[in-house]
């Protein structure tokens, strides 16, 4: 039995604390404090929630929560509210404290990406264990940030799903409603089915075109050139890339070559550096005439402190909203109400697309969901739609956008694919089993929202690991299903280890633009807490401490097994080594 619950002056009302809730068929109403009542209605599996003001009222959120009757549940996810937040599977454990939920609600930027995941799952949640599963989903993010929880109390499960708390402001008139982003809750025993029938209730750019196109390869600069990649990398590394990927794609499959951060003068100027000669313009022409299609990296939403768009107009700029990036200078993020502001990001693009570059990988994007004083008084969610509607208007429909360190299901309507998980390596450690196992967690994590788009992996890298666990990195890049790519500076990399992570079956799955979808979904011995790559690394000297499904299944119904662990186990009846991925 869920009841609705309404969240003004800092302190939940409804929910049965301001008065005795009724219940007319599917509708729930709650009466609410002096400020209005809140109902919750269901239609299907479609939970909607609802507050009306009795007189001018704030609400900063709208929930609905009761006890479950889901037996031998024992685990539930915890999903990040980004493309690199922490996301897997937990021990169902007692609920935080209010203080602890308000802090993770409020927690942003890189804090958030090395989340705990204890206090709630932003977007959607699965919980069971016993053989009978619970999925709560938002269907969308249009002006709240939607969250769930589960939690354990007198060993009985408890389910919240929510809209806002985190920071939103938003004004009812006396006489007036505001609505909750409505929530998929739905129950069953067949729990791939649940998965699916979240997937195809998220509106999706993807899924609503007739023809979508089809997931790519290529190579990308970032993973050891770094922000320091010139010109002439991006073409040595081209002809390299052709190379070694052209005998294992399709005949005729043209290549994709993505420029990646460093290209820029600054994060927020958006023109090509001393290191680019010929500009980008220049470089796209001569390898497109070679055969190559081009990409190219940017952070639209944000704009650093010493850019000369911030110095010449920080009034162009969100008040309150600044990102502090480790070893960068503090950034700003764009206020797209602001008209001026708005027309800079159109030209940008229309701009960049105009260079010759067909694929935009749009990346820092969680920054534009942030509250703060813009032109316009609307919700960071509210911001975050109206700047990805410009950046597609601008982009035009045939170029591709791929969405980095963005929130999946407010980002899906305007992209054609989407970044499931964090990096695969960092310049600090390069490459390491832990963020190959992380990735892996994570992309199982997101198979809702990967059946929905095309999901980015992130490339396998084919240096310095055994080969054992590049040829596991291999099998994580094709679970995503939606891209394969390599990102070594392959001018360096010994030629012995050119087919390291790359088979049939890896490049079949990983441009079949279909997912592949853990078995053991909700893991036995999931954890209390979720660690994150950077912790195993520093903590573990190399080992993972993540808790990753072992059993995958293809869309081909074949299966694949994974361990991520230092000791051999058995997936399925089969042996499957340690650091290996098997296939079944």
């Amino acid at each position: 039995m869920l009841l609705p619950g309404v969240r003004y002056g800092d302190a939940w009302h409804g929910a049965g604390l301001d008065g005795q809730c009724t219940v007319d068929g599917s509708k729930a109403t709650c009466p609410a404090g002096a400020a209005g009542s809140v109902t919750l209605t269901l239609a299907g599996a479609v939970l909607k929630t609802s507050f009306t003001a009795a007189k001018g009222t704030v609400v900063q959120a709208l929930s609905a929560e009761g006890p479950l009757t889901l037996a031998g549940a024992r685990s539930w996810l915890s999903n990040g509210f980004q493309s690199w937040s922490q996301s897997g599977a937990l021990a169902i454990g007692a609920p935080p404290t209010d203080k602890e939920l308000a802090t993770a609600l409020s927690t942003r930027g890189d804090a958030e990406v090395l989340r705990g995941g204890t206090e709630q799952s932003w977007t959607f949640s699965v919980a069971g264990g016993g053989g009978r599963y619970l999925l709560a989903g938002a269907l969308s993010a249009k002006r709240f940030k939607p969250w769930a929880q589960v939690w354990r109390d007198s060993d009985k499960p408890h389910l919240r799903i929510a809209s806002g708390g985190a920071g939103e402001h938003v004004t009812v008139a006396a006489g007036s409603s505001v609505d909750g982003e409505p929530f998929r809750v739905e129950t069953g025993d067949d729990l791939p089915k649940l998965l699916s029938s979240y997937a195809a209730a998220i509106p999706s750019r993807r899924t609503g075109m007739k023809s979508p196109p089809p997931a790519e390869a290529g190579w990308n600069s970032w993973y050891e050139l770094w922000n320091g990649v010139s010109e002439q990398d991006v073409r040595d590394n081209a002809v390299l890339a052709k190379k070694i990927l052209a005998p294992q794609l399709p005949q005729g499959t043209q290549l994709r070559i993505v420029v990646d951060d460093g290209w820029e003068q600054a994060w927020g100027d958006w023109d090509p550096n001393s290191r680019f000669p010929s500009g980008l313009d220049g470089l796209a022409s001569d390898l497109g005439q070679q055969g190559f299609n081009m990409g190219v990296w940017l952070a639209p939403l944000i704009a650093s402190e010493k850019s000369a768009v911030y110095t010449a107009h920080p009034d162009w700029f969100v008040g309150g909203a600044v990102y502090k990036p480790l070893g960068k200078a503090p950034m700003h993020v764009l206020d797209v109400t602001n008209p001026e502001a708005a027309a800079d990001l159109t030209s940008t693009i229309q701009k960049i697309v105009g260079w010759g570059y067909s694929l935009l990988k749009i990346d820092y994007l969680f920054a534009g969901t942030w509250e703060g004083k813009r032109v316009q008084d609307v919700t960071g969610m509210q911001a975050y739609a109206q700047a990805l509607d410009i950046i597609r208007k601008a982009a035009g429909e045939k170029t591709l956008l791929l969405a980095v360190g963005s929130p999946g299901l407010a980002s899906l309507p305007y992209v054609d694919s989407w970044r499931a998980g964090g990096d695969i390596a960092l310049e600090t450690f390069g490459p390491s089993w832990p963020f190959v196992a992380n990735e892996a967690r994570s992309i199982g994590a997101r198979a809702p929202l990967c059946l929905a788009t095309l999901c980015d992996a992130d490339p396998v890298l084919l240096r310095t690991l055994p080969r054992n666990e590049v040829d596991a990195g291999g099998w994580v890049m094709a679970f995503g299903g939606g891209a394969l790519f390599l990102s070594d500076d392959l001018t360096k990399l010994d030629a012995s280890r050119r087919s390291f992570g790359l088979d049939a079956a890896r490049v079949a799955l990983a441009l079949g633009g279909s997912p592949a979808v853990p078995v053991d979904y909700l893991p036995r011995g999931a954890p209390d807490h979720l660690q994150s790559a950077i912790g195993d690394q520093i903590s573990a000297q190399g080992s993972t401490t993540n808790v990753v499904p072992t059993l995958w299944r293809l869309p081909d119904g074949s299966r694949v097994g994974i361990n991520v662990t230092d000791k051999s186990i058995s997936v399925a009846g089969h042996s499957v080594p340690p650091r290996s991925a098997k296939a079944l």
